[in-house]
């Protein structure tokens, strides 16, 4: 609630009780009826949603200055969503009466929440159309594009993304498997756009991630506005199919040539022919 004015932000704080949760402690619990809105004043949060076969999938990232429940809060209806500590994490918890009191009786303060509330249905719009389209790698481009305008601090090296995210947590933001969160990050790497540390993601280059989360295929049409971007491997073509091999000769054929072997013969060899008869007769002796 950065943007409310500095007297509703403190009225609001007092109207909540403190809670503090551990890391993996449950917030809110999808289904659930209660309709307190919570106000995370240090800490991190993830946001999970129940899918059809029994999955769950991770739809958004909450930090300190952020309300969740403010849905339920306001309507009364049961929780949407899970939300879970990620780190250890301090809220102030309002009862939905009192919520919806103190933006009666503030319209700016109404009116900041209900920015925050358009601002959130907005998000997940726009998540939703960019984790349908595109590469796995322009997929991953725009997932950490947009977090790092939330959640990014400056570091000597970059703008790390200070919220920790496993490869499954990226493969759920980003709408691709595991696998292919892997493929994309060597790709991004060698693009010089990121550096992975552990459950962390440091973008070195803005403008290049950028490039590449704003194309809907990758790599760009104009591969010199992204200098260094390898071009990933395309199909490999179909192998010209070899002439079928000519017949061999026949050993009995007269073409084979004078080197061709001749046919084996089976059974005992044949006789030598009788030397023909001297026409002159026999030699005669003398003496």
């Amino acid at each position: 609630m950065a943007n409310l004015a500095a007297d509703d932000r403190e009225t609001l704080i007092g109207l909540g009780r403190v809670v503090a949760y551990g890391v993996g402690e449950t917030l809110i619990r999808e289904g659930g009826p209660e309709t307190t809105a919570l106000l995370i004043t240090s800490g991190c949060v993830k946001v999970f949603g129940g899918a059809e076969d029994g999955a769950t999938v991770l739809l958004a990232l909450r930090v300190h200055g952020e309300i969740v429940g403010e849905i339920s809060a306001l309507d009364g209806q049961p929780r949407s969503a899970t939300v879970v500590a990620v780190r250890p994490t301090a809220t102030r918890v309002l009862t939905g009466a009192a919520f919806r009191s103190f933006l009666r009786e503030s319209p700016t303060a109404a009116e900041v929440v209900q920015r925050s509330v358009a601002g959130k249905l907005r998000g997940a719009t726009r998540h939703r159309i960019d984790s349908s389209s595109g590469t796995a790698t322009v997929r991953l481009a725009r997932t950490l594009d947009n977090l790092v305008h939330s959640y990014a601090r400056a570091v000597p090296d970059g703008l790390r993304i200070d919220v920790p995210l496993s490869h499954a947590d990226l493969a759920a933001l980003a709408g691709i498997s595991d696998a292919s969160v892997q493929r994309a990050l060597r790709s991004l790497r060698a693009a010089g756009a990121v550096a992975t540390k552990y459950r962390g993601v440091v973008v070195r280059e803005p403008g290049i991630l950028r490039a590449i989360a704003g194309q809907s295929g990758w790599p760009a049409a104009d591969e010199s506005l992204l200098p260094g971007i390898p071009t990933p491997r395309g199909p490999r073509p179909p192998r010209p199919k070899r002439p079928p091999l000519e017949p061999r000769p026949s050993r009995t054929d007269p073409a084979a040539g004078p080197y061709s072997a001749a046919p084996a013969r089976r059974g005992p060899a044949p006789a030598a022919p009788a030397a023909p008869p001297d026409e002159d007769g026999p030699l005669s002796e003398t003496g």
